[in-house]
């Protein structure tokens, strides 16, 4: 299966979320390249590095809403779950509302979430869990509770 990669820029702006699409790139490396390309321009070099990010896709796969949509409430209650399951895994002793106020985690939550749509494999979403706590919190959690975790978040 083809993948490709889509570079964004987001950030807040007047209490909203501002998002930006950069590019589509044939692999990791190249959207990587014009992630520094990005970085040195007008603007864009007035904001941290955290607030580029790429996703990877799969070129002719539906993606994401293959069964339909959730509404608003529906998402947010979901995404209040899986940060109350990472909270625990993670030993973060507060409530969702307030952990999403780190923009790191905010992160890791968005990216995880997305995967959790795309695919029912606990061992891929198990270690994507630990590589995003890894380079994103530099946190590092033991592959077999990412796996309990990961199971939780599946069984959801």
């Amino acid at each position: 299966m083809k993948k490709f990669y889509l570079l964004y820029h987001t950030y807040e702006f007047a209490e909203s979320k501002e998002i930006k699409h950069l590019g589509l790139y044939s692999s990791l490396k190249n959207a990587e390249k014009a992630k520094e390309r990005y970085c040195k321009l007008s603007g864009f070099s007035e904001y941290p590095e955290k607030c580029f990010c790429i996703s990877e896709f799969t070129l002719d796969t539906d993606e994401q809403w293959a069964e339909g949509f959730v509404s608003s409430d529906g998402i947010t209650e979901d995404f209040r779950n899986l940060t109350i399951i990472l909270n625990k895994m993670a030993d973060i002793n507060q409530p969702p509302e307030t952990s999403w106020q780190d923009d790191n985690y905010y992160y890791i939550l968005c990216e995880i979430s997305v995967l959790r749509y795309r695919t029912d494999d606990i061992s891929e979403l198990s270690e994507y869990i630990r590589k995003m706590f890894s380079d994103y919190m530099k946190i590092e959690i033991n592959s077999e509770i990412c796996t309990i975790t990961a199971e939780r978040i599946i069984g959801c």
